[in-house]
């Protein structure tokens, strides 16, 4: 950066006006700073400040008549800046950079920004691939350090420079591909029931790639010990395509239980189904087979004397019962869980880009 200040020194006296370029600024030998006073400023989140030096030391010293000093030189300073990635990869970064003097209060020295304040080259924003740049500054004339010390107050100017992440790369990398899969999981709701092993290696496969993206996106993201908006995003990705899974897990139990009915249960009756039995002698061995009907009982003598057919009702519902269940269990996961997913990205893209 360009770093620039400007002070009055009252010691000096009888600089007549000079009509110069530049509002009347003389430029003087930087020696000039060794005979005068400097204002004692340092900037409070530096962990290092480099100057650069050719032939000279890379400043300017100019005098503006009749007794301002203003001092120009080029650093390069480190700031220490706290981030917080919680809404991760919707971040907006603030660090500060706070200048101050370290041993005058503001009773003594009062410092605000110049008139032409604080700039940016706006080439900058081109330079960083993942923000975008902006400067904020303003003037603090009060200042407590601490609470319980007994330093006084000081003056102080305050830049905060504003890095807004770019997120469209990661909405293309990220969000969309999870998204997608998503919904390829959802494609299972228009394959019959009867295809097991097709519609559960669709979603299997769309689960565990969604996972692989989670633990990729975990490595490549910054290391925290909270959720980031990312995390949640799979997150809520692995739980849609779990929800189908245990959707489709309910229609082949139903399904299954409906095929366990039909064995003995040719048409149902009144909400019941009817079993026929049938005992059938051969030599000193009884066999029994059941059928159903919906027949009336039979008797093979006068007053059921030799009977050889009876009908008993079946306790259990009737499979019509779970075809019911078994379209609903359908219908349900086909519009309820995508309008589950919906609603969560309605609350998702309203918090996180708020």
């Amino acid at each position: 950066m360009y770093f620039r200040m400007s002070w009055a020194e009252p010691r000096l006296v009888g600089v007549p006006r000079v009509d110069a370029p530049g509002e009347g600024m003389v430029p003087l030998h930087s020696d000039l700073t060794k005979h005068v006073w400097i204002p004692d400023l340092f900037i409070h989140e530096a962990r290092d400040i480099k100057s650069f030096k050719m032939i000279q030391e890379v400043q300017g010293v100019y005098l503006r008549p009749p007794n301002t000093i203003f001092l120009s030189t080029l650093l390069q300073i480190s700031l220490a800046c706290p981030m917080f990635f919680s809404k991760y990869p919707f971040d907006v970064q603030g660090c500060l950079m706070t200048v101050t003097s370290y041993k005058f209060d503001e009773n003594t020295l009062r410092l605000e920004w110049l008139a032409e304040e604080v700039s940016a080259d706006p080439g900058i924003s081109n330079q960083l691939p993942n923000y975008e740049f902006s400067l904020e500054w303003d003037n603090i004339s009060t200042k407590y350090w601490c609470s319980n010390c007994s330093f006084a107050p000081s003056s102080m100017g305050q830049a905060r420079i504003i890095l807004v992440r770019r997120y469209g790369l990661h909405v293309l990398t990220v969000y969309v591909p999870s998204a997608l899969f998503v919904a390829v999981a959802w494609a299972s709701f228009f394959w019959p029931p009867d295809v097991i092993p097709g519609r559960t290696v669709l979603i299997i496969t769309s689960l565990l790639t969604v996972i692989s993206m989670y633990a990729a996106i975990g490595y490549k993201s910054p290391e925290t010990s909270y959720i980031k908006a990312v995390d949640v995003w799979l997150f809520m990705c692995i739980v849609h395509v779990v929800l189908t899974l245990f959707q489709y897990a309910v229609v082949i139990t139903i399904q299954r239980k409906e095929k366990e009915l039909r064995v003995n249960c040719v048409a149902p009756m009144n909400g019941q189904c009817v079993r026929h039995n049938t005992s059938i002698p051969l030599g000193n061995v009884t066999t029994r087979r059941e059928s159903s009907t919906t027949s009336s009982p039979l008797s093979a003598g006068e007053g059921g004397q030799d009977s050889t057919a009876m009908y008993e009702p079946e306790k259990r519902m009737a499979p019509i019962s779970l075809v019911w269940h078994l379209q609903l269990v359908e219908n349900v996961g086909k519009i309820g869980i995508p309008l589950i997913f919906f609603f969560c990205n309605l609350v998702y893209w309203s918090y996180y880009l708020s």
